[in-house]
């Protein structure tokens, strides 16, 4: 077995390529997303005995790359941007957010019994990161789970097992809710979905500068050291218990408000790699059969959030009549993020929504870890 944590590291990056080259090589690999795939692969090796399961690297290397993903990643928001969703996805992103916010709570308090085993020091925390990755994607769950201290990696192998495996009752919903709705009400005409931008095209990836990724990596650095420092300073005395991964996310989002921070290149990328190092490094310390024990009850958890949030969205959507198509778009931005916004607008036929709907992804980017901790400490609070 390898013990050097140079080999450990080492042997993680060669999840991370192998998982890769079977997402953009194989169609049928690209469904399960790169996330399940280094998450399996990393747990494999572990569980055969190539790495251990449990190493001092894999708690550092987790502890650095979530800030730092964090921060890279809201470096790219402009929140100026904002205004140019229009109302109607503005609003379908309010009921989206609403429908998360009521159906993690609903999911919470009603399964409280069955998930206390899952968290010694709390099932409530649960709430974090699932409120977190239905309005802003994996993004904030990430950073939630880690900033509310769940230190389970079983449960977060079992988690975005669920996760994946929940999308395909979601696109199933995302493509049959609009033309079904559509025939079921009048729409209101400030809430149509013409007209609110201009058709969609695609920009060219920008080429690595060494420049601009060595900057935004000084940037990301600097914020991670000064957090904790002005989280305990400023935060904790008013608000004791506060994660500094709220600190993080609010100095991202002030630098990201700069223009000469957004054009610095590279940033998804470097950002996409820190994610999937940390996943890489949850799943080394995953053992199979518990992940898969406490998949049940996620999913029983995971059931209850859609339920609630479809009822929501498309309920309230239809007393106000507003757009079947704006209110779909609303719910991929939030649960999927930008990145799903363009190929399910396609398939719908609604590529003038593909703009004002990656523009709410990015804003759920910028709120999500702050509506999350909220609703986790309501949930705890409701729960006594």
């Amino acid at each position: 077995m390898l013990q050097s944590p140079i080999a450990i590291i080492a042997v993680l990056l060669g999840a991370i390529g192998f998982s890769l080259l079977m997402v953009n090589r194989f169609p049928w690999a690209k469904r399960l997303s790169a996330i399940i795939w280094v998450i399996f692969t990393s747990a494999l090796l572990s569980n055969a005995g190539l790495i251990p399961t449990d190493a001092p690297v894999y708690s550092m290397l987790i502890d650095f790359t979530v800030p730092f993903a964090v921060c890279i990643i809201l470096f790219t928001v402009n929140l100026a941007d904002v205004k140019n969703a229009g109302l109607p996805m503005l609003a379908a992103f309010g009921l989206a957010s609403l429908g998360t916010v009521l159906g993690v709570t609903t999911a919470s308090l009603a399964l409280d019994p069955l998930l206390a085993g899952l968290i010694p020091d709390g099932a409530w925390k649960l709430a974090g990161p699932y409120t977190g990755t239905y309005i802003g994607g994996s993004l904030n769950f990430v950073g939630l789970w880690t900033g509310l201290g769940i230190d389970n990696p079983e449960l977060l192998g079992a988690a975005n097992a669920v996760d994946n495996l929940t999308l395909f009752p979601l696109y199933a919903v995302w493509m049959v809710a609009p033309g079904l709705l559509a025939t079921r009400w009048v729409v209101r005409k400030k809430w149509m979905a013409a007209g609110l931008d201009e058709d969609y095209e695609e920009e060219e990836a920008a080429p690595f500068v060494v420049r601009d990724v060595a900057m935004l990596i000084f940037l990301a650095v600097t914020v991670i050291a000064v957090s904790p420092w002005l989280n305990e300073t400023l935060i904790e005395p008013i608000l004791p218990g506060t994660p500094s991964i709220l600190m993080v996310t609010t100095l991202a989002l002030l630098l990201g408000q700069s223009s000469y921070v957004r054009a610095l290149k590279g940033a998804w990328e470097i950002g996409d790699l820190a994610f999937l190092v940390f996943f890489a490094a949850i799943g080394a310390l995953i053992d199979f059969y518990l992940a898969v024990v406490l998949s049940p009850s996620l999913f029983a958890y995971v059931l209850i959030i859609m339920a609630v949030h479809f009822l929501v969205l498309f309920g309230l959507g239809r007393v106000f009549r507003m757009d079947p198509r704006v209110l779909t778009m609303a719910s991929v931005a939030t649960k999927a993020g930008p990145a799903l916004v363009p190929p399910v607008a396609e398939a719908l036929g609604i590529r003038h929504l593909v703009l004002p709907g990656i523009i709410i992804g990015m804003l759920g980017y910028a709120v999500g870890n702050y509506i999350g901790y909220f609703v986790a400490e309501t949930v705890r609070l409701l729960l006594g």
